[in-house]
This record gives structure tokens, sequence and C-alpha cells, in this order.
């Protein structure tokens, strides 16, 4: 009986998918990304899957000298938006001129509506930035990026790889009701005590 049983649990094991623990590859000041980079890998879902040669590809990237001081501070607050950014610019031809001015502004935003759930924004933001309207993945939201641009185009917002397009947007996004209800800003109106 003992011998039957392990082989009925050696077959078992034999079928599990062995997963193997990736090893990031990024620089000491990008360590803080690490666990996201390796998690979009490993993830099933297609939405925001990175396949390992890009996520290599990252890796080799941010192994050559950058100077992203910005970048660098959003990841603290952000790290899943600065993932993105830092993808955008290797992948989608983000100029990295523009994704430090984007990320001094989230910065900015972070600071001044003070989010009591900051994860949720990160994950929210992480999901459009740097992306034109078609490259977003809205599936499993109950719209479509069509649907969202055709929306906000009244206010200006083409795309999210611009800082003055995020300016137009959260102007926008700030004064919706579900931006309270998640983020739960300390500050709801920050944006509009800057107007």
């Amino acid at each position: 009986m003992k011998k039957i049983m392990m082989t009925i649990i050696f077959a078992g094991l034999l079928l599990i998918p062995s997963t193997v623990a990736r090893e990031c590859q990024l620089p000491q000041q990008w360590q803080k990304l690490c666990c996201i980079l390796n998690a979009r890998v490993a993830q099933t879902q297609s939405k925001m899957k990175l396949e390992e040669s890009e996520a290599v590809s990252l890796e080799n990237s941010l192994n050559s000298p950058h100077n992203f001081p910005h970048l660098e501070e959003l990841q603290v607050v952000l790290p899943k938006t600065t993932l993105e950014l830092l993808m955008a610019i290797h992948k989608r031809e983000l100029p990295k001129e523009e994704a430090e001015l984007m990320a001094d502004y989230l910065k900015g935003v972070i600071e001044a509506f003070q989010f009591q759930n900051v994860g949720a924004f990160d994950e929210n933001i992480s999901h459009i930035i740097g992306r034109q309207w078609h490259e977003i993945d809205y599936s499993g939201e109950g719209m479509t990026w069509k649907k969202q641009k055709t929306f906000y185009a009244p206010y200006g917002i083409e795309h999210f790889k611009s800082r003055e397009c995020l300016e137009k947007f959260f102007k926008v996004e700030s004064k919706l009701p579900y931006f309270r209800k998640i983020y739960k800003p300390k500050r709801p109106k920050a944006l509009e005590d800057q107007d």
C-alpha cells in the first residue's frame, strides 16, 4: 500500500508545473522594483504580463548608466507606476526627459492629495501611464479604450505619455466620485486649490 501511495504522490508531483524563482538583475538603485517585475513575469493573466525576454531587456537597459532622480524617488511611493514609466521609456519610446517630468508631477500629486490608499492609486495609474489609448488593456473592467478616449477627448487628454496630459487627466479624474471613495485623499480638492 505504501508503495502505491508513493507512486501516486510521485506521479502527482510530476504533473505540477515547476516554479523556479526568477532572479532579478536590476541594478541596486532599482531593487525595490524586483518583486513587481518578477510577479509580472510569473503571472498567468495576460493583462500587464511581461515576458521573460521583456524583463531581461529592461534589466539590461537599466544596468547601463542612467540618471533618473525623479523616477528613483517615485519608486518609493509608486513602485508599479515607476516600473511602467521605465517600461515606457524602454519599450514605448517615451522620452526620458518626459518620464522624469511625469515622475516629478506624480510625486506632487501624492503630496498634494495625501492619499490614504496609495496602493490602489499606484495600481490604477500603472495601468495607463506611459501609454497611448490603444495600448491600455481594459479587459475585465467593463470598458474599452475607445469609450474612455471618447469620454476624455473634450478635456484634451490625448494619451498618457506627457506631463501635460497627466495634469489634464487628474483635474478631471479628481472630481469623479470613485477618486475619493477608493484613494481616500486627505485633501480631496488639492488640484482645485492650485487653480
